[in-house]
């Protein structure tokens, strides 16, 4: 039996217009058109649907027991699609994202302030996390997309750089370093208890890509994994660290941050997607709203 959706939804509108004409114009069809496709249905059903006069269109008996079913299978067949159609707008449907710690502190609640105004019916799901975890899961579908620093070259993984986060010192305010807010040479931060990160983080990678650090930088006395640790060290005045500066936007005032050159250094940040695969449209929206977030520091 190979009924059709257009042969069901003209026999719901013809029973509520009681006219092929009227029916006819509700449908944007002929009414040829509608008149064809009523009596495909009668064929089919092997039923008679309408009794027809010259001035009156009346359901039969069958057909009226027949109607109320096939009016929730039109609505729910226009709700279904109505629905798809909000989710490939990009209106409805839900987006996870996999960050750093420093990114959902001080990028995301701007970004998710702009968003769920714009886009109410979108349900975010966020996971902080260093940046090889932010890798992984990207990698492995867990998450929509991600936004971390740069790490090593993955071919299934691609990385859009979003912004450049210059490093500074991290010294407590009491820290004999922690008198003057000038920028500071590498080489000054020499004999200092020296706190520095594991090579699975992005920041690690990065350090080691200057040359001539001094030695308490080369072999420092404790490596963490997280900000998160690094800060609490720091805050009780346990050493010093070079971080990134947005990683320590937020920090209140126990902490004093140098910016350092001789070279300086630059963290970058970017948008981590699977190669290959379009991101749906709603992680489209959420990505359109943290380039608005990252004015001015978007680069392209």
């Amino acid at each position: 039996m190979k009924v059709t959706i257009t042969q069901l939804r003209a026999f719901v509108v013809v029973s509520r217009e009681g006219s092929f004409t009227r029916a006819a114009e509700a449908l944007a069809m002929s009414q040829p058109s509608v008149t064809t496709a009523i009596r495909q249905l009668e064929d089919i059903l092997g039923m008679k649907l309408f009794d027809r006069s010259t001035k009156v269109l009346r359901l039969t008996k069958a057909s009226k027991a027949f109607l109320p079913s096939v009016e929730r299978i039109i609505e729910d067949l226009d709700t279904t699609l109505s629905q798809l159609h909000a989710v490939a707008e990009g209106t409805h449907g839900s987006v996870s994202v996999a960050v750093l710690p420093s990114v959902a502190t001080n990028i995301l609640p701007r970004t998710i302030q702009s968003f769920s105004l714009a886009y109410p019916n979108i349900r975010l799901s966020l996971y902080d996390d260093n940046s090889s975890g932010v890798r992984d899961r990207v990698l492995s579908g867990e998450v929509d997309l991600g936004v971390a620093g740069r790490t090593k070259h993955i071919n299934e993984l691609q990385f859009d750089p979003l912004l450049r986060d210059p490093f500074g010192a991290v010294i407590h305010k009491s820290h004999a370093l922690a008198r003057e807010t000038t920028p500071l040479g590498w080489s000054e931060l020499t004999g200092y208890p020296y706190i520095s990160f594991s090579s699975d983080t992005g920041i690690r990678p990065v350090l080691d890509t200057v040359t001539d650090l001094p030695d308490n930088i080369r072999s420092p006395w404790v490596e963490v994994s997280n900000i998160a640790t690094a800060l609490s060290l720091l805050k009780t005045n346990l050493g010093i660290a070079a971080l990134p500066q947005m990683s320590v936007d937020s920090i209140g005032n126990e902490l004093v941050f140098r910016t350092l050159l001789d070279p300086p250094l630059f963290r970058e940040i970017g948008l981590i997607t699977r190669k290959g695969r379009s991101l749906p449209p709603a992680a489209q929206r959420f990505v359109e709203h943290l380039e608005l977030a990252l004015q001015p520091r978007w680069e392209r």
